[in-house]
């Protein structure tokens, strides 16, 4: 990659070039999260209460250190692939994700109810049929958006009979070539949005206004979710979007299907997809099940403010997504 990119940023051409992003486990990085796991469940605790001390590893601490420097200061994503997941049953896997989490950050609540650790599967409902439904409750397809905290990981149990298919972005990279082509609309990218809050502000607040893009501490972070912006219109309160909003968002979208900036890949059982939310966008296509409760498509999702803070800008402050980290840090 190039001297001069700002922290996150990348195309898909620097991604063949520089691979650091993806890591795959070995012999020995197997056994020792084997171990690791069997030593958790074997406290009885409850999953929440486990920390490093109940999941001791030793020789795939090396690949959580190179993921935590990509995620931090690199690219802003990494892709461990072949996790053991067939040694365990789903809900011991679940003891798994948490014990690998401990080692990078803390875990954040992911929704109103407080919730640390998300199933992502098909509940059989519709997105626009509820005010407060997930996208990630759905099969339908996920637009580009960032998630909550600092990073989110996720897991992959099961994939879908078809489809599905997973995507990341350097949203520093998007900003970069909209600030380059289009200035106009990267000003209006840096000027407030509302935001549908699908019922899961702690404030009780319908909408969040804040920007998609904002620079701060020589730093581009971002705040999207289309999907979000576009079913915040149907309260009659909020504004209607401009054209130039309207425009600028297209724009976004455009960008982020480009094969320049887009990776596509199907996820694989015992795959974790490890990315900041700061700097980068994902998305899921839409996707076909299985109709038997045990096949269907299901991944595990936490959220995660890491250790090493990222400087935060104060708009994010009262945020659903970035609210907790602020608190966290002390800095409410």
């Amino acid at each position: 990659m190039k001297n001069d990119v700002l922290v996150g940023e990348w195309t898909l051409d620097d991604l063949k070039v520089n691979q650091n992003w993806f890591l795959e486990l070995d012999t020995g990085d197997k056994e020792d999260l084997i171990n690791a796991t069997k030593s958790a469940l074997s406290s009885n605790k409850d999953v929440f209460d486990l920390t490093i001390k109940d999941f001791p590893l030793s020789k795939f601490i090396e690949k959580i250190n190179q993921a935590k420097e990509q995620v931090e200061i690199g690219l802003g994503f990494v892709i461990f692939r072949g996790l053991p997941i067939e040694t365990f049953s789903e809900k011991e896997v679940s003891v798994m994700l948490w014990g690998i989490g401990q080692y990078i950050g803390y875990p954040e609540t992911q929704d109103k109810a407080g919730s640390l650790l998300h199933v992502v599967t098909d509940t059989g409902a519709s997105f626009k049929k509820s005010d407060n439904l997930r996208g990630f409750q759905t099969n339908e397809e996920l637009t580009f958006h960032t998630d909550g905290a600092d990073v989110f990981a996720l897991l992959c149990l099961r994939n879908a009979k078809s489809g599905g298919l997973s995507k990341l972005v350097s949203s520093v990279a998007v900003f970069n070539e909209i600030e380059k082509t289009r200035p106009d609309l990267a000003n209006v990218l840096q000027e407030n949005f509302y935001f549908d809050a699908r019922a899961q502000n702690q404030n009780e607040e319908k909408c969040q206004k804040i920007p998609v893009f904002v620079k701060h501490d020589n730093l581009v972070s971002a705040l999207y979710k289309r999907r979000y912006i576009d079913s915040a219109q149907r309260f009659s309160e909020i504004p209607k979007l401009t054209e130039k909003q309207k425009e600028a968002l297209d724009l976004i979208d455009k960008l982020c299907s480009s094969e320049k900036f887009c990776l596509s890949m199907q996820l694989k059982p015992g795959d974790l997809e490890i990315a900041s939310n700061a700097t980068t966008f994902h998305s899921r296509e839409t996707y076909e099940d299985y109709s038997e409760p045990s096949k269907k498509r299901c991944m595990l999702r936490l959220w995660l403010s890491l250790f090493k803070p990222r400087p935060l800008p104060e708009v994010y402050r009262n945020t659903r997504e970035w609210g907790p980290t602020f608190k966290r840090r002390g800095l409410n």
